[in-house]
């Protein structure tokens, strides 16, 4: 496959028209056309269906979006390597992290790697698994600064550094009637404030509740961001479920209490995960290394 085929393709899946692709490619039809017919051949399998309400993408064609999109992510890290070492030119990279890594070692990481890489450009973005993996697995992101369950795989797909364990707890606002509570049976019933996603530390815990005969909570707000569920469990009587190390944060140590029941907690790990088999570019690296410092000297547990 060559370049300025992959190029095309990805510009017709994106734009869902060859005329729209070829205008933003400043190509002729034929052209696009013609590149994609040599995908089609080399790869002997239809990557476009026909019709008079436009062209679809097939199944094949999906696979390829996803595989084309990398592949072309790691040209431009191979280019932006090449121009950062030949004239210092700027660099970029793109991280996700979970909160609990987002709330203690970001800032001085950030600021290390500002000292070294000034004129780089930085994305950082809030992630839990569920999300990290498939802007890892499409080349939005380079790396990410993940929990994983102990006993959890990150698939196939990716590699996963474990850096130091995780411990979560349960938690309440500061002044909650139940702050002293040490029965399963006397929070069950409270509302809680849970990220369902599958892979996720919450996942592990009603999990681990029904392993040990526990019934699990019925009253359960799903919350996909952190910054909502810590805003609403700190002016509610509901509870979450979080990293342990939240009550070394300030400000965050001030507004929660930890709620010590009879109830297992998961355990996980914090690491840095990657695209399995994918470099990661100077600029990456370099950031990797800094979590890696960071995060090792960090009190993420409880």
């Amino acid at each position: 496959m060559k370049d300025h085929q992959l190029r095309a393709w990805l510009k017709v899946a994106e734009l869902r028209s060859i005329r729209a692709a070829a205008r933003s490619l400043h190509l002729s039809q034929a052209a696009v056309t013609k590149a994609i017919k040599e995908l089609e051949s080399e790869l002997d399998a239809p990557l476009l269906t026909r019709s008079s309400r436009g062209i679809a993408i097939t199944e094949c064609g999906e696979h390829l979006t996803v595989r084309a999109r990398l592949a072309q992510a790691q040209l431009s890290l191979a280019r932006q390597d090449i121009r950062q070492l030949l004239s210092g030119a700027q660099a970029r990279v793109a991280v996700g992290v979970t909160p609990m890594v987002m709330l203690s070692v970001l800032p001085d990481v950030l600021a290390d790697f500002r000292a070294s890489m000034p004129a780089a450009r930085v994305k950082v973005s809030e992630g839990l698994l569920a999300s990290v993996q498939p802007a890892l697995r499409n080349g939005a992101l380079d790396f990410a600064v993940a929990s994983r369950m102990m006993d959890g795989g990150a698939g196939h797909e990716f590699e996963f550094e474990e850096l130091r364990p995780l411990e979560f707890m349960i938690a309440c606002r500061r002044g909650h009637p139940l702050a002293r509570a040490r029965r399963w049976e006397d929070i069950r019933g409270c509302e809680w404030l849970l990220n369902v996603s599958g892979g996720s530390h919450t996942e592990a815990f009603l999990q681990g509740l029904h392993d040990h005969g526990l019934p699990t909570p019925e009253r359960v707000i799903d919350c996909d961001t952190f910054g909502v569920m810590w805003s609403l469990m700190t002016r509610s009587d509901a509870l979450i479920i979080c990293p342990a190390g939240m009550l070394n944060v300030k400000p965050y140590g001030d507004e929660a209490r930890r709620i010590r029941v009879d109830a297992p907690m998961p355990v996980a790990s914090v690491g840095i995960m990657t695209l399995q088999g994918t470099p990661l570019s100077l600029a990456a690296a370099t950031m990797a290394d800094l979590f890696r410092r960071r995060v090792a000297g960090a009190t993420l547990g409880g």
